[in-house]
């Protein structure tokens, strides 16, 4: 959070100095390039002169006008040296240096001397320092420069000076009444403060505020009166935590009949108080959620609903809904399960298939089950008879997978089994013979004897490999199919183009 005159002075850097700042500096960079131009300038007319006159000391072999060539050129102080050479004579005619002319900062410039013939005559050769010349530009714009930044500075430290004794002693009084409200005060008034109208009203405000408060704080002292006398009356166990300590500050009779009292709740039960709370704050805009814990030897289910928090407090109120809960997963338990077989059935295998496409399972094997025999023994001896080779056949599946998956009937006698630990095809083909030999023994059922086989298709999933759950499925299904047809054993889906 940012502090309003450290606000304000930044508005006023972005609305003004910042303008001035960039105005500034296109009027600095102006400077630059004339105080630059001026001087290229100056060397240009030195140059053309200079030229002119080195063609007659040339023509004329005139030495003391070479020597005021070179002289004249060297007075700038960018200039490291300078000498007029004459190709008509071989010969340096005249010569001026001034520094070492082997640094790697001289620019090299040579001019041709050339008569009105065309005739070329020399040249004059000029070691240019252009560094010194970029010193010379910024040392004659540097004093503008250094009195815009004062300029500046001073306009904006007047600024901020002003704004913060503009706002000083307000703010500071605000702060020391709002303190005082928030720790319960209500009887002193705020102070005035009438030199400006935006502040005088703010403090208006803080006034009606502070009388607002104090009605609010008697109403309340009332109604804590009647709320205190309904509290213990009603079922639901209520309670109030300090979520910063973790501890409950008060509890109705319902709370301290069900768990204890409030002091050895939190004493005996602190750690499951800090979990509580946490799970608390965590649930916002007063939404409601379910919490078990065991009391008395036994699991209780509650529906929470609590308050916003007031100064470390939240109220909650906890609804025993352990009856509904218990109704609420036999109910599901009786979805997910086969009633006839009490194995899982096809609403709890679409829950795996739904987990495998949500990536939760990257390995398994599919085993398609379907009995031979059956649809006999339901014809010819009854519902009941069929009913309870299904039921025998379903324990016998289960009790031969074991701990290696788990088996869902599909519907009539066709079953399927997830096998998801780890296998290999060994594995896999001593599952299926040990199901298919335990499928295969006598039955018996009010004095008859029955007999059935099972056919058996295999398919393997891995996440790594582009192929859909349903994929996998079908190609057990058709396995299965394939193994019933040719009367053959457990058939993996990938070896029937090889039988």
């Amino acid at each position: 959070m940012k502090r309003l005159s450290t606000h304000l002075i930044m508005l006023y850097i972005v609305i003004t100095l910042v303008p001035m700042l960039v105005i500034g500096g296109f009027i600095v960079t102006k400077s630059l390039l004339a105080e630059q131009d001026e001087w290229l300038s100056l060397y240009d007319k030195v140059l053309l002169q200079q030229l002119i006159n080195a063609e007659k000391s040339l023509v004329e072999f005139n030495l003391p006008l070479a020597e005021l060539v070179v002289n004249d050129f060297s007075r700038l102080d960018y200039i490291r040296a300078v000498k007029l050479e004459s190709e008509l004579y071989s010969m340096t005619l005249a010569e001026v240096v001034n520094s070492n002319t082997n640094s790697e900062k001289l620019t090299l410039l040579s001019y041709p001397i050339i008569d009105s013939t065309d005739n070329r005559l020399g040249q004059l050769v000029i070691y240019k320092d252009n560094g010194a010349l970029s010193s010379h530009v910024y040392s004659a714009v540097l004093p503008k420069t250094l009195f815009f930044v004062v300029l500046v500075s001073f306009i904006s430290f007047l600024f901020s000076h002003k704004i913060l004794s503009i706002f000083k002693k307000p703010f500071k009084d605000v702060h020391r009444f709002t303190r005082l409200v928030a720790s319960g005060e209500f009887e002193t008034p705020p102070p005035t403060h009438n030199k400006f109208i935006e502040i005088d009203a703010i403090f208006s405000s803080l006034e009606m505020m502070r009388v607002r408060l104090f009605n609010s704080r008697n109403q309340l002292k009332q109604s804590e009166e009647r709320y205190s006398r309904t509290y213990n009356l009603t079922q639901v166990c209520l309670f109030v935590l300090d979520v910063k300590t973790c501890k409950i500050i008060r509890a109705n009779n319902k709370c301290t009949q069900l768990v204890s009292d409030v002091d050895t709740i939190n004493r005996v039960h602190a750690a499951r108080l800090k979990r509580f709370v946490s799970k608390l704050l965590q649930s916002k805009g007063g939404n409601s959620f379910e919490y078990s814990i065991r009391v008395k030897g036994s699991v209780k289910h509650f529906q929470i609903n609590h308050s916003e928090r007031i100064k470390d407090e939240i109220e909650c109120s906890a609804l025993d809904i352990s009856e509904l809960i218990a109704a609420r997963e036999s109910v599901e338990q009786q979805l997910r399960t086969d009633a006839l077989t009490g194995i899982p059935n096809r609403v709890r295998f679409n829950q795996f298939v739904q987990q495998v496409e949500n990536n939760k399972h990257d390995r398994f094997a599919f085993m398609m089950l379907d009995l031979n025999g059956f649809k006999a023994i339901n014809d010819n001896y009854g519902h009941l008879a069929g009913d309870e080779v299904l039921q025998t056949t379903a324990q016998r599946i289960t009790e031969s997978i074991g701990a290696f998956g788990r088996v869902y009937r599909l519907g009539g006698d066709e079953f399927i089994i997830s096998i998801i630990t780890d296998y290999n095809r060994d594995t896999l083909k001593e599952i299926a013979v040990s199901i298919m030999q335990l499928i295969e023994a006598p039955i018996e059922s009010e004095g008859k004897t029955f007999f059935i086989s099972s056919s058996i298709g295999i398919s393997c999933y891995d996440a790594n490999k582009p192929r859909t759950v349903i994929e996998i499925l079908n190609e057990a299904d058709m396995a299965m199919y394939h193994s019933k047809v040719n009367q053959l054993p457990a058939v993996f889906a990938d070896e029937i183009c090889l039988v």
